[in-house]
């Protein structure tokens, strides 16, 4: 009797607690929508580099957006035309943007062989002072910086707490 009493009663409280999950919002993932000047040639420079297209959307013959993957890393594309025609505020803004993007790579050695005679690399291969990680960082043909470490941020951040 004191089982089923106490059974039901965790029914009901873990019944609460969904409930409370039910109504929260819950950011799933982020995507990146970079502008670029001519998608087909962007494509072509991701392509080059090992990333594969997902999708593209045409108007007229003409290649607008498109979705490039390697792995588990996704990148979209925007005409500037297409962009601006939808956000206006970005009419006036460079092209290429003013930040990095941060990959986390398994094999970087591997990763860096296979791509640096098909890129501009702006830092070459080495590892870093300051956390003794393996990066690299290249150009893309819109400007874009793509930084590659093998750096486990979590994992760093993990050890730190375990240390305090």
């Amino acid at each position: 009797m004191k089982f089923q009493k106490l059974k039901k009663d965790k029914l009901k409280k873990t019944k609460r607690m969904s409930n409370k999950t039910e109504n929260k919002s819950v950011l799933l993932s982020l995507s990146n929508n970079l502008m670029v000047k001519d998608v087909e040639k962007t494509i072509s420079y991701y392509n080059n580099i090992g990333f594969k297209t997902v999708y593209k959307s045409t108007e007229d013959g003409v290649i607008y957006w498109a979705f490039v993957k390697k792995n588990e890393v996704e990148l979209f594309f925007q005409s500037n035309t297409s962009l601006t025609d939808e956000f206006p505020e970005l009419k006036n803004q460079e092209k290429g943007g003013a930040l990095t993007l941060w990959f986390r790579v398994e094999n970087i050695d591997q990763w860096y062989q296979e791509i640096k005679n098909k890129t501009e690399i702006i830092k070459p291969f080495g590892i870093t002072s300051y956390n003794g990680a393996k990066e690299f960082v290249v150009k893309d043909i819109n400007g874009f910086i793509l930084h590659f470490s093998d750096f486990d941020l979590n994992k760093a951040l993990n050890n730190l707490q375990l240390e305090l």
